[in-house]
């Protein structure tokens, strides 16, 4: 039986607990999003650091990615529910993210350890949004995998659009602050999810 995308909408929006993953997996994408383009441009334009540096930086910042996934899915599965490593993950992010707003020092250290926390943050939410994800669906779902899918290529229309909007009403140095306010507003839709533990 074939099932259109408007009616794997309706039983998206219909299902709690799904649709607010859908929204926490598209703020994290669009995160993703905005980070892969503006970091780089932002730590040569406008703090000053030479492109060797800046893959350093990068390179650290990327490590939470391989170190956490593992030892956080055995942790939700065998103590604590995805909820509360997925708000966890979401507040590290956000407030993280947030202080990059003020930090203007040319410091590598600096640099890459706040970003390799931000990574923390947005490994920790990866994982359980995925793990939460495919604990709340089976093999007669594929629609709903597919759409869930889409939240990627999503994040590349609203990243831009936040920014756009947030460029009206502050500089560039702020974007930080707003995409970090953004992933703490997402803890509250996820504290209301029912735990699969």
């Amino acid at each position: 039986i074939k099932i259109s995308a408007r009616q794997t909408l309706v039983r998206i929006i219909k299902n709690r607990d799904i649709s607010k993953i859908f929204f926490a997996n598209t703020i994290l994408q669009s995160f993703y999003a905005w980070m892969t383009v503006y970091i780089p441009i932002y730590l040569h334009d406008t703090i000053g650091f030479d492109w060797k540096e800046i893959s350093i930086i990068l390179t650290i910042m990327l490590i939470p990615f391989v170190l956490v996934d593992l030892p956080l899915g055995k942790l939700a599965d065998r103590k604590w529910g995805e909820k509360e490593l997925m708000i966890t993950g979401y507040v590290i992010l956000g407030i993280s993210t947030a202080c990059l707003t003020f930090l203007e020092v040319k410091s590598l250290f600096a640099w890459a350890t706040i970003l390799f926390i931000t990574r923390i943050g947005a490994a920790t939410a990866e994982i359980m949004i995925e793990t939460y994800f495919f604990k709340k669906i089976d093999g007669r779902d594929p629609e709903v995998l597919s759409m869930f899918r889409i939240t990627r290529p999503l994040s590349y229309f609203v990243a831009p659009v936040v920014v756009t909007i947030s460029l009206v009403y502050t500089s560039e140095q702020f974007l930080f602050m707003v995409f970090g306010v953004l992933c703490l507003l997402t803890v509250y839709p996820i504290s209301t999810i029912r735990d699969t533990n």
